[in-house]
């Protein structure tokens, strides 16, 4: 039973934030939003091992705080700074998991960042310097994630679950800063959210499946 209710007090509060999202209840967003990322944070913490473990379950929870400040009017800037330092916590995980230098990997890696800065830049105004960093940052997390998938790994999940979750991670924020700094998209608010949640879901599946 002690194992059982984290995942249902998990999963009811994602569920419940859906329904918030649905109906554009901000209290109820705000109160649900975290904890799903803070429930997988304890699960890593508990079941992995030390070291890369540990920083993937440090991630989750600099994860929880920025989902907490998105949800937040007027703190989108600390909302990238709590993600940058997630994404940096994964990044030294990584390369835990993998010393692979993997300089051809860049050249994808680059190529989504920069589409990425050549559509949010223009409306981005005086959050210019810190997207130019978040997106750096998140392009390093990428690509020691795909860094991970060249080490030869019978079990699928330690070796493709780190570049999936980057993937995915990497695409629901695309999406945030494309409707906030390009183009509204209306509906996007869902598409962030679940693959966000299943990017950070792989981190954590990953970590607790390596031990390491």
């Amino acid at each position: 039973m002690n194992r059982v209710l984290p995942v249902v007090t998990a999963v009811l509060a994602a569920c419940l934030y859906l329904v918030g999202l649905a109906l554009d209840l901000f209290w109820l967003k705000l109160l649900t939003k975290p904890w799903l990322v803070v429930a997988l944070a304890l699960a890593v913490w508990k079941h992995a091992g030390s070291g890369a473990g540990r920083r993937i379950a440090w991630g989750l929870l600099a994860g929880a705080v920025g989902d907490v400040c998105l949800a937040l009017p007027n703190a989108f800037l600390p909302g990238m700074i709590a993600f940058a330092i997630g994404h940096g916590l994964y990044v030294a995980a990584f390369l835990q998991w993998s010393r692979i230098p993997a300089p051809a990997l860049l050249a994808p890696v680059g190529i989504f960042a920069a589409t990425g800065l050549w559509l949010m830049l223009p409306g981005a105004g005086a959050l210019t310097l810190p997207l130019v960093v978040y997106v750096l940052v998140i392009g390093a997390m990428i690509w020691r994630a795909a860094a991970c998938a060249l080490e030869a790994q019978d079990d699928a999940l330690i070796r493709w679950g780190p570049l999936a979750g980057a993937i995915l991670f990497g695409f629901s924020d695309m999406l945030i800063g494309i409707h906030r700094f390009h183009q509204p998209m209306p509906g996007a608010a869902f598409a962030i959210i679940l693959t966000y949640w299943a990017g950070q879901t792989l981190f954590a599946a990953t970590a607790i499946r390596r031990k390491a």
